[in-house]
């Protein structure tokens, strides 16, 4: 074979691999996307603006997976990215979060439903109002506060949720919560915001990327879902029990990933 045949075989496989409809795989650390790249098949590596994503096959879904990085900018930046290089059925952000609700322990497992961004808004006279983003895509429309996620991803979310089987924490077993994720860029480790989250949003979880990506996938009209472990309680104690649970909670989120997609049945 001569050097432009090898070329244009080169350019054939690229395109091929870039025009697959695949479902994305996104998480914001290593420890969120590290059992997923060790079980992906024949995986390819491309980069794309300074973002690294693997190809290949999960479950026998073609899919996409790469990691954003920590924070909304960073996780808005890594969605539009993909989205431009990809062809996407959906997207799935796994990971781990800070448990908000009181009977949400380490290890607890939260679905959402919608996100909301919950550091966005007017602090005026010692009060902050949370506002909803503009989707540039749409005229500028407000998109909702609680940007929702796609309906077949929760269902299918709801009924894996029902016969898994989770890595247990400290001998507990955990347990399915479907609710409102707040994101913010702050890794938290206070009570009493903590405590506020959860009365002023419902909120059961909080983390620094999904809602980005929602809004992100809303602009776009990319189906998508965030799926999160819980490392801690987003609490005093939050730093200490990070590092003590995060590789656990990670590894929970991301075999729900794996069985989300076995039993992902969408054209």
């Amino acid at each position: 074979m001569d050097l432009k045949k090898i070329l244009l075989f080169i350019l054939i496989m690229g395109f091929c691999t870039l025009s697959a409809q695949r479902i994305a795989i996104m998480g914001a650390m290593d420890e969120e996307i590290s059992m997923l790249l060790d079980s992906l098949k024949n995986k390819k590596v491309i980069t794309k603006e300074g973002i690294t994503f693997y190809t290949g096959k999960l479950k026998g879904q073609k899919v996409v997976l790469l990691k954003v990085g920590i924070g909304k900018v960073n996780a808005a930046y890594s969605t539009a990215i993909l989205a431009t290089n990809f062809k996407l059925k959906s997207i799935i952000f796994t990971g781990v979060a800070g448990g908000l609700a009181p009977e949400i322990n380490p290890g607890d497992i939260v679905i959402s439903d919608n996100l909301v961004q919950y550091d966005f808004g007017e602090l005026k006279a010692g009060a902050f109002k949370t506002w909803p983003t503009k989707n540039l895509a749409q005229n500028n429309d407000r998109n909702p506060l609680y940007i929702p996620v796609d309906p077949y991803l929760l269902d299918l979310g709801k009924e894996v949720s029902e016969h898994i089987e989770l890595r247990p924490f400290e001998g507990k077993t955990p347990k399915f919560f479907v609710g409102t994720i707040a994101t913010g860029d702050t890794f938290l480790s206070d009570t009493t915001k903590a405590k506020e989250l959860y009365s002023n949003f419902n909120a059961l979880a909080t983390e620094m990327e999904g809602a980005a990506v929602a809004q992100i996938c809303t602009m776009l009209k990319v189906p998508f879902i965030v799926i999160r472990s819980c490392s801690d309680n987003a609490n005093t104690q939050a730093h200490t029990d990070y590092f003590k649970f995060v590789k656990v909670a990670a590894f929970n989120s991301a075999h729900m990933v794996l069985e989300v997609l076995e039993n992902y049945k969408r054209p």
